[in-house]
């Protein structure tokens, strides 16, 4: 590690960051100097929430992040925030890349607060630090004068009263508060719960939590730990901590969104964590949503948990990795930093190693149930107790769920190489928020400088022109947005008509099939080679097949499945294709619409959404080949029948009493009395082809109301969004233009001295974005010498 060239870059990121700093508090003292928001807040109720820029909230926000930066290089800290839902694994993940339990799971939300864990080498026991734990004491305080006037039937009727949460109401009422500091998991698991559980409480009660109080990084609670894969690692230049933070609408909250964005932007690297089975889902799409707003920023990593839950008909590693960046997150992560992993298997393995190198033993799994899962797991569901006495299997078969966990791939590519060059991780991402600090300035204050140079008739006119395209955009958004529905629902139905027309395509393949007993040569499919090798499964014109016994029967099933498994293999990928298509198409048309829509105001203020930097369109999800999985096994379940028919019912064929009987014509001669029965094994082909039939019928009319629904939801939001961006942009440009009349009309001794202190910031700007992109290159290539 380079230790003094890291050092002097670090000295010129504080440097840099200072000056910036330094130009924000020039402007906020400077008259006239920001944005005015009050107009905006009414006009655009989003702008409550998402202050302009360079207003007075927006420049505290953008001083709050520039100063955690610098905090984070002068303690050499690596912050890797930790993002995702709750069902996704979150909390186990964060266990499994630690290597021991220093989160609780529960099925409910558990991340009220940010949680920082930092390694720290030699503290095998965790410890947690709640320093600034006034906020909550004083909230307690509340919800004891809240609770003497609530009555139980109340509370109990509107929240669920678990042990955890009779024992905080408890704690409430004798005026027990919240420690500074917690030793070992079991008393910091209770302190997490009972945070969590005041979160719910405080609903209830309709009292506020206090979140703003934790916006700031250096106020959440922090755990100390030695992270178990780090252990005995040469300690590398600076610290890594990973920051668990609240999921969007976590516990109900959806200001919590809010404050997600808020801790990922303050984060040196950025993991999503992903369900497997739940990847389209609205609730990951939200996780996405904040990640991507970060990503360009910040280094940006995946686990997609809950692997393990693959069965032969779900995506491969390969197919998730580039799903995941190239259609999920918009090519916004790299797919070698896309890991799918099992997060409880890599916890639960973990654990069970430490367990056996400290104490030699496993604990009793009455006591610990996380042994019974690890049993069942490891060494299967039918787990003796006695199988825990073998000390050397048990090793050998947590080592064994570790590596089929996938976790030892991420903990190698991010936690160790995290660990190693955490000052580099810090520095990178102080240049790019550096950078985009300076970018923004930029337009800015230059936008600004020209307002003092036009006229006062001209700004005003201008002003006003802007009022009216405000106006004009909010009547128009209904208009615009009756012809997008009217857009959307013409491709819905040529969708649906494409779908319907496709599925009596399939069927008349699959009647021709099953009428001819073979394929014909057009369905033949590079994937079914056997198909090739025999020409027909069965005789033309056959309603049953028969099998003298079960192995002969499912010999002659699986060419039956074989073949359809071939026709629907081609269908999918023609569906797939054109489905893709279709809805590439209308994603083009959609953006065309709402272009025209509204290109007349574009126009006469091109000039300043450009400086304003305004981008947006909407995004569809393009197609997901991964939905059309034509899973046909539940179609030839049960489909071989056993029959036991009278032996007399065999007909004889072979033999001297086979021979007698044909020469007496009688096939039953010799048997008419013989009771016995025999099994016979029967596929009855018509009702195959009819299961068949159904399955793709349901199937299609499950993916046309799986588009519908996506389709639908994706339009609704980005309508939404798309309008108040542009709402936004225009806001901040009327913003600008009253400002800069109102300055002109001061005189001339203000005028001047604003004139000069925004010539001097532009300068400023552009002399950080000049350094800090030469920094940034100096950074890549040390970052390039260290993984050689």
């Amino acid at each position: 590690m380079h230790t003094q060239t890291i050092f002097e870059l670090s000295q010129e990121a504080e440097r840099l960051l200072q000056l910036a700093l330094q130009n924000l508090n020039a402007l906020k003292v400077a008259p006239l100097a920001l944005q005015h928001e009050q107009n905006s807040a009414l006009a655009n109720p989003v702008a409550s929430v998402h202050p302009l820029k360079f207003s007075p909230r927006g420049i505290e926000l953008q001083k709050d992040m520039l100063q955690n930066e610098r905090r984070k290089i002068t303690q050499h800290e690596m912050v890797l925030a930790i993002v995702g839902t709750m069902k996704a694994g979150k909390s186990t993940t964060i266990n499994a890349i630690v290597g021991t339990e220093v989160l609780p799971n529960r099925n409910r939300p558990m991340t009220a607060l940010p949680t920082l864990i930092r390694h720290t080498p030699g503290q095998r026991e965790p410890v947690l630090h709640f320093p600034y734990v006034q906020p909550i004491e004083s909230l307690m305080g509340t919800l004891q004068e809240k609770l003497l006037t609530t009555q139980r039937e109340t509370l109990t009727s509107r929240l669920e009263m678990d042990r955890d949460m009779e024992a905080l109401i408890a704690r409430i009422a004798n005026g027990t508060g919240f420690e500074r500091h917690y030793l070992g998991a079991q008393p910091i698991f209770h302190c997490l719960k009972s945070l969590n559980d005041l979160v719910r409480l405080c609903r209830v009660l309709d009292v506020a939590f206090p979140f703003k109080a934790y916006a700031a990084i250096e106020h959440v609670p922090v755990i100390e730990v030695e992270f178990v894969h780090l252990a005995g690692l040469k300690n590398g230049h600076g610290q890594l901590t990973l920051l668990d933070t609240p999921g969007p609408n976590e516990a109900g909250q959806p200001h919590l969104q809010k404050m997600l964005k808020e801790q990922l932007a303050q984060a040196s690297a950025v993991l999503a964590v992903m369900d497997y089975t739940q990847l389209k889902s609205i609730s990951d799409e939200e996780v996405r949503e904040a990640v991507l707003g970060v990503s360009k920023s910040v280094p940006l990593y995946a686990l997609v948990n809950k692997f393990d839950q693959k069965d032969r008909n779900g995506d491969d590693e390969t197919q998730v990795k580039a799903m995941i960046a190239g259609t999920l997150m918009k090519g916004s992560i790299e797919p070698d930093h896309v890991f799918p992993v099992s997060s409880m298997w890599g916890y639960l393995a973990n654990r069970a190693r430490y367990e056996l190198a400290t104490h030699g033993r496993l604990p009793d799994p009455e006591q610990q149930r996380w042994v019974q899962d690890f049993a069942e797991a490891a060494l299967g569901r039918r787990w003796r107790s006695a199988d825990l006495a073998d000390i050397e299997h048990l090793r050998h078969a947590a080592d064994l769920l570790w590596e089929d966990s996938m976790f030892e791939s991420p903990i190698e590519a991010i936690l160790h190489a995290a660990h190693a060059n955490a000052s580099l991780y810090t520095l990178r991402a102080a240049c790019h928020k550096l950078l985009d600090y300076a970018e923004g300035a930029e337009r800015y204050l230059s936008f600004r400088c020209q307002g003092l140079q036009v006229t006062n008739d001209s700004l005003q006119e201008n002003i006003q022109q802007l009022e009216q395209d405000i106006q004009l955009l909010q009547t128009s958004q209904q208009l615009v947005s009756t012809m997008i529905q009217r857009q959307v629902s013409e491709a819905l139905e040529g969708i649906g008509s494409f779908v319907r027309r496709f599925e009596a395509q399939i069927h008349n393949d699959l009647s021709a099939y099953f009428r001819e007993g073979r394929l014909g040569e057009e369905k033949l499919h590079p994937l079914y080679p056997h198909a090739l090798t025999r020409s027909v499964d069965f005789a033309p014109g056959s309603d049953k097949l028969l099998g003298e016994d079960e192995a002969t029967a499912r010999t002659l099933l699986h060419k039956v499945r074989a073949s359809s498994e071939g026709i629907l293999f081609s269908a999918q990928e023609t569906l797939t294709g054109e489905l893709g298509s279709l809805l590439s198409n209308l994603e083009a048309s959609l953006g065309y619409t709402l272009q025209s829509a509204l290109k007349p105001i574009e126009q006469r203020v091109s000039d300043g959404l450009k400086v304003a930097g305004f981008r947006a369109q909407i995004s569809l999800p393009a197609f997901q080949a991964s939905q059309l999985n034509f899973n046909i096994r539940q179609a030839f379940t049960n489909v071989i029948e056993s029959q036991e028919v009278p032996m007399s019912q065999m007909q004889p064929q072979n033999g001297m009493r086979g021979v007698l009987a044909r020469w007496l014509n009688s096939v039953d001669w010799g048997w008419e009395d013989y009771a016995a029965t025999h099994s016979r094994y029967v596929i009855d082909l018509e009702k195959l082809q009819q299961k068949l039939h159904d399955h793709v019928a349901t199937f299609l009319a499950q993916i046309n109301q799986a588009i519908t629904a996506q389709v639908d939801v994706s339009v609704t939001a980005g309508m939404a969004t798309f309008f108040a961006d542009y709402s936004r942009a225009l806001d901040a440009i009327r913003s600008n233009l009253q400002q800069s009349l109102a300055a002109k009309q001061q005189n001339d001794t203000v005028l001047f001295s604003l004139q000069s202190q925004l010539e001097q910031s532009v300068r400023t700007a552009r002399y950080i974005h000049e350094d800090t992109r030469l920094l940034r290159d100096d950074i890549q290539t040390l970052f390039s010498a260290e993984q050689q």
